[in-house]
């Protein structure tokens, strides 16, 4: 057998005209692979961020229907208190931070299977945020928006 010195394979040469065509393929999915990243992030972020503001107008409707005038009351009557609207707005800006702003609906009433009419206070609420990674391509903030509705519960 015989060692063959100096004898090589010629190295092939990939034509000109296709120089770059895979850094092209890897910014390309690069660049899909974080316009992804950012949906998945900034996707979960407004659905928390909707539920947060669920859970807001929720908490400051019950605070303002458990509001209510205690001279009413020891009659046999239900009806808010002149600053159950307040109330709603203090307890949801307390829980929202800066950046959730609350509002009162209207104050309606709802008559119970026993024949009792109870006021109902609705609080809308809506939260301002920006998007994580989406930011870099959408400009200004995004809203997310609740409402919710709450009457007091007559006990036995």
């Amino acid at each position: 057998m015989r060692a063959r010195f100096g004898i090589r394979k010629p190295i092939r040469r990939r034509p000109s005209g296709e120089r770059g065509s895979f850094t092209f393929a890897v910014i390309f999915w690069a660049l899909m692979a974080m316009m992804l990243a950012g949906l998945v992030v900034d996707g979960g972020l407004a659905l928390t961020e909707r539920q947060r503001a669920g859970d807001i107008a929720e908490q400051a409707a019950r605070a303002a229907a458990n509001d209510l005038d205690q001279n009413a009351l020891r009659n046999g009557q239900y009806v808010l208190a002149g600053d159950a609207c307040q109330r709603a707005e203090l307890v949801g800006s307390a829980a929202g931070g800066a950046k959730a702003v609350v509002t009162c609906g209207a104050v309606g009433s709802l008559t119970l299977p026993n024949g009792l009419v109870v006021p109902t206070m609705t609080v809308n609420v809506e939260i301002t945020y920006d998007p994580i990674l989406l930011g870099m391509v959408m400009k200004g903030p995004v809203f997310a928006n609740a409402s919710a509705t709450a009457h007091p519960q007559p006990g036995p």
